[in-house]
């Protein structure tokens, strides 16, 4: 850690060009000019992260987990977003106070499992090589660890449903494209564990689950899980927001009826 000087900075993200001979803007090394019309925003959301652009493979696989992503109901982000739209704020404000209320009970659990996986993982020298009892005996360990504890394992469980409709779906994608590898096992592994753990009753992984596993065998930092959800769910809260506004909502509120006072 070290204090710098605002004045002063250094990145190898993106770079703009602007003189008598050209304007471009160069994103990672190459120029945004030739890349408009060429390649998909999930194509330079893998460039903007990774350095690199995906193979096909991977393009399917993130794109997949994107879509996924996007919508899931009158959810808090959402609801929130509505809320705005009816106090008469603009879309931006609506869409910073959803994503706002991402954090560590909701919409931040893939990052806990990311984090979770990835030094399980290291601490346990696993590899996209390793046997398939290898990785369930450490899911089994933190399995154990997270039910000693009483604490629920992140990315797993989900009240809307009784299986979220979508885990299965990016894992089959995954499968197909041939990007399912060590955390995805990983993740499956812990699925089951958690089964037998409740003697046979299923705990589903949810969306924050495979999006963890899933960006991992892409290739992506466990830090960054939280964008993969919250950059799609904006197009949702947005979409929320003009409905709302479309139906000329004013002042959405809790009736007072509905509001028990203590003494």
């Amino acid at each position: 850690m070290q204090t710098r000087d605002i004045n002063k900075w250094e990145t190898s993200i993106s770079q703009v060009v602007s003189s008598q001979d050209e304007e471009d803007i160069v994103v990672r090394g190459r120029s945004l000019n030739e890349l408009i019309g060429q390649i998909t925003f999930t194509d330079v959301m893998f460039l903007m992260l990774q350095g690199r652009l995906p193979t096909d493979a991977e393009r399917h696989v993130l794109d997949a987990l994107l879509v996924a992503s996007v919508e899931h109901g009158i959810a808090p982000p959402s609801m929130i977003a509505r809320c705005y739209a009816s106090y008469g704020t603009t879309i931006q404000a609506a869409v910073g106070a959803g994503v706002s209320a991402f954090g560590d009970r909701m919409g931040g659990l893939g990052e806990q499992l990311a984090k979770l996986m990835f030094e399980e993982a290291s601490a346990g020298s696993l590899t996209p090589a390793s046997s398939d009892a290898e990785v369930d005996e450490i899911a089994q360990s933190v399995v154990g660890r997270y039910s000693d504890n009483g604490q629920r394992l992140p990315g797993f469980g989900i009240p809307y449903h009784n299986t979220d409709p979508r885990a299965p779906e990016v894992l089959s994608v995954a499968k197909r494209q041939g990007t399912y590898s060590l955390y995805c096992r990983f993740a499956d592994s812990l699925e089951r564990a958690l089964s037998q753990r409740r003697q046979g009753k299923t705990v589903p992984m949810n969306l924050d689950g495979v999006g963890a596993a899933v960006i991992l065998d892409l290739g992506f930092a466990w830090q960054s899980a939280r964008l993969f959800l919250i950059t799609p769910r904006t197009v949702s809260m947005g979409a929320h927001y003009l409905e709302e506004a479309e139906q000329n909502t004013t002042w959405r509120h809790v009736p007072s009826a509905n509001i028990s006072y203590q003494e």
